[in-house]
């Protein structure tokens, strides 16, 4: 993660030791040599891939006037490029965010999984519709996580419930296409987390922030936010983050009707560039960059 940018920029380089320093690991051989046994612990994963991100955006030169998103904890790596969280502060409050989800709740007593609805079809109505039937039955706690597309829709909680809306989802009236059970060591984004926010929200509510003339959408609401005085209510957002449902899809919506038609999705991966590319509102859609590599950036530099 981020080894070619680290390689080629000070930037990058100056970011992995503030996130080092602050959070206590050494994320340069974590993400550069670490195993995946190792990159699979939340703890580790979440300020992995938030010290990336921010070591790669803080490689370029990107459009000042742009508004920032970021889906779970990409939240926290877009409200430190926004320019309104440092990036030491941010790692070790991942770090800790990491740990008390993983302990909220017992290993192999939680699940989630992606449910994948026909194309072109709203899932978000059906997924929640789905998730009150298997609460009404009795069959445990389950509700959605992600609304990551119309059709790709994430639902969190107990383990047996989440199995039941798995064998159920695609019967009538569903008719989901398929569900696919996620590898995740915790159910996250759902009621069942909510030990772990209330373990962080004194952390969140007295970390220092930083005037920004940014904005950013929020998961909780998806509406967009000023980072000038609001500095308070945005740890309040990101508390609430914690047990509740991220609102992707509302998001990138809104930005849509706010006629924002480029997005560019930084850090490990290209699994928001994707969905954004199926996410419309009305006539208007995005068009969609990826930038991980250091190869991508300069096939789409002239672009952006």
């Amino acid at each position: 993660m981020a080894k070619d940018w680290y390689a080629n920029f000070k930037a990058a380089k100056e970011a992995f030791e503030e996130a080092s320093d602050h959070s206590g690991l050494n994320l340069k051989k974590l993400c550069f040599e670490g195993s995946e046994e190792e990159l699979k612990r939340t703890e580790i994963t979440q300020p992995a891939i938030l010290t990336s991100t921010v070591a790669i955006y803080r490689s370029l030169e990107m459009d000042k006037n742009a508004v920032f998103a970021g889906h779970s904890l990409g939240e926290y790596s877009a409200l430190v490029c926004a320019g309104a969280l440092s990036l030491g502060v941010a790692a070790k409050i991942v770090r800790n965010r990491g740990a008390y989800m993983q302990e909220a709740v017992p290993a192999g007593k939680g699940a989630m999984a992606a449910l994948i609805f026909r194309p072109k079809t709203e899932g978000a109505e059906k997924a929640d519709a789905l998730c009150r039937e298997i609460r009404a039955l009795g069959k445990g706690y389950v509700s959605v996580a992600n609304y990551n597309t119309p059709e790709q829709i994430v639902i969190s909680g107990d383990a047996d419930a989440v199995a039941f809306a798995v064998s159920r989802v695609m019967d009538a009236p569903y008719e989901a296409r398929k569900a696919v059970p996620l590898s995740v060591s915790a159910p996250f984004h759902c009621e069942l987390m909510k030990p772990a926010a209330e373990r962080l929200a004194p952390e969140l509510q007295s970390m220092p922030w930083i005037q920004s003339n940014s904005k950013y959408f929020a998961n909780v609401d998806a509406k967009l936010y000023g980072l000038g005085g609001e500095k308070h209510e945005a740890a309040d957002r990101l508390v609430q983050q914690i047990d509740s449902s991220v609102l992707w899809t509302q998001s990138m919506r809104a930005a849509l009707e706010m006629e924002y038609s480029k997005l560019v999705e930084i850090g490990p991966g290209a699994v928001l560039s994707g969905m954004a590319k199926r996410i419309t509102s009305g006539e208007r859609s995005f068009t969609a960059f990826s930038i991980d590599r250091l190869e991508d950036f300069k096939n789409v530099e002239q672009q952006l």
